[in-house]
């Protein structure tokens, strides 16, 4: 048994999204940040493929302020090993929900798709009009305190979250696969955005994603920085 192997980066059909925060700038322009984790499938086959089925096993128990917990034990040698985490119930089927990310967060303390932190927030391509096969988001609008809705699809995953290449045709598909979006319409999306952003704490986040994006891309993000800096200048002159 390699435990090692279990820390090994999943496919993108393995891989789920979710909105942490989304909106429409003044100007009409969709965003969305989401953040990347593994299917509670994913895990179960990436741990019955390490340690044999006989070889892991899970239980929950109830966890604080109404929360999950979730162990995960595999059998190394003789003796049983159990790691702990849990999570939050969901405000969509509660239990059900609270069980799943808790055993994700337990996977993780396992290494079992740990490398997707170094992800943190990113941008997903996204439109404020309904687009076929996209992901549907809502938010509540700041200004007028209504729901809206906007459509997103997931970002391309970089290389080194992806596996080796050379296991099959459609992994060597999505190693070379390329991004949505340039580094340059990246930065032109956020100091659009920003541009028309009075909230700070917004700012900072559409920022965070922003910098996150255009990792590698140092031109970029000398540029996105600036911007942040001129646009905080004018809303603490404005206060």
């Amino acid at each position: 048994m390699e435990l090692s192997r279990l820390d090994e980066p999943f496919p993108p059909e393995d891989i789920e999204w979710r909105v942490q925060q989304c909106g429409i700038a003044d100007s009409g322009k969709a965003w969305a940040m989401v953040l990347a984790y593994v299917t509670n499938r994913a895990i179960m086959k990436r741990l019955d493929d390490v340690c044999g089925k006989e070889n892991w096993k899970n239980e929950f128990l109830p966890g604080p302020d109404g929360g999950v917990m979730c162990g995960i034990s595999i059998r190394v040698g003789d003796e049983w090993i159990t790691k702990w985490d849990g999570a939050e119930k969901t405000q969509v089927e509660a239990v059900k929900g609270g069980m799943s990310g808790s055993m994700k967060r337990s996977a993780v303390q396992w290494g079992i798709g740990r490398y997707l932190y170094g992800l943190e927030e990113n941008f997903a391509e996204s439109s404020a009009e309904k687009r076929q096969g996209w992901n549907r988001a809502s938010f509540k609008d700041k200004k007028t305190q209504q729901f809206k809705e906007l459509w997103w699809q997931p970002p391309t995953l970089p290389g080194w979250a992806l596996p080796k290449p050379g296991n099959s045709p459609q992994q060597e598909e999505n190693q070379h696969q390329e991004p949505l979006r340039s580094p340059d319409e990246i930065l032109s999306e956020f100091t659009e955005m920003a541009s028309s952003e009075h909230d700070e704490q917004s700012l900072l986040a559409l920022y965070k994603a922003t910098w996150n994006a255009l990792e590698g891309h140092k031109e970029q993000r000398d540029k996105c920085v600036e911007v942040m800096r001129i646009r905080k200048s004018k809303l603490k002159k404005a206060a």
